[in-house]
């Protein structure tokens, strides 16, 4: 393991060490075994990490790929600089849900909701598309769990569903509802940012920090001085949810420059 690697995880924060230890340890197998190591379903900051790690470590390299272009969930492949890495190789599945569409709604939380509660991992689910209708849904799953998440899920709240296994090539395109914004921030303080970007008090913000209700990249936060970073992913309950994509230096009322993909609820 070279040693700059081992210097640049030191740079993350607290939380994320034991995903960067995860990291390392494939990077140990990918280089000891010389062989490819594919990963579980990433969000985008796991794979940043992943990639921060990976680009600083001879020898290897690192794939990414969702099932389909711009999947937000990812799986990774780590292997030697020579290995030729097919699209195959990263196991990858694809479920279209059927149901009586002219007596029944689905949604995104309902179907998520759906598979947490039958015990089924989120790391073996990728993305959850859907058309502009929304009438149309499929899921992305590890292929190795795809025939046990077709025996197991028969209902998506009351509906009864069916889960048909298809080809990637007939996966729905990625629709993106984000919105670019600019915002003004005094600082990247947790409690700041979702101030500024929700137009919400900081003592309503720390409420809902307090209360449970914020995540950042997936994980509970539950400190308001929590120091937000470029691509690092809030969701706040009832809210939205809201990605830092560039810092454009200080106004002038030394303020920080934001912009900002958001998603209103």
């Amino acid at each position: 393991m070279s040693n700059d690697v081992l210097s640049i995880s030191q740079h993350f924060r607290e939380y994320e060490q034991p995903f960067i230890q995860q990291v390392l340890d494939w990077v140990k197998q990918a280089d000891d075994d010389y062989r490819l190591i594919l990963t579980r379903f990433l969000n985008p900051r796991e794979q940043y990490i992943l990639q921060t790690l990976i680009n600083r470590q001879s020898g290897l390299r690192s794939y990414l790929y969702g099932g389909v272009d711009g999947a937000e969930s990812q799986r990774a492949i780590i292997a030697p600089e020579v290995f030729e890495v097919k699209q195959e190789d990263f196991e990858i599945g694809l479920l279209t849900v059927q149901y009586p569409k002219k007596f029944a709604t689905l949604h995104h939380s309902t179907i998520l909701g759906t598979l947490m509660h039958l015990g089924i991992s989120r790391d073996v689910l990728g993305d959850i598309l859907f058309d502009n209708e929304e009438t149309n849904w499929q899921i992305i799953v590890d292929q190795k769990m795809l025939a046990y998440i077709q025996q197991t899920v028969t209902k998506v709240g009351r509906v009864a569903v069916n889960l048909k296994a298809q080809s990637l090539s007939e996966a729905l395109p990625v629709l993106t509802n984000w919105q670019e914004q600019f915002a003004l921030m005094s600082s990247l303080r947790l409690d700041v940012v979702i101030s500024s970007i929700f137009q919400l008090s900081r003592s309503d913000t720390k409420t809902l920090i307090e209360s449970g209700q914020v995540h950042v990249n997936w994980m509970l936060a539950q400190k308001a001085n929590l120091e937000i970073s470029v691509n690092d992913l809030i969701s706040v309950r009832k809210h939205g949810r809201a990605q830092i994509k560039s810092l454009d230096g200080r106004s002038k009322k030394d303020k920080l420059k934001a912009i900002v993909n958001v998603v209103q609820r």
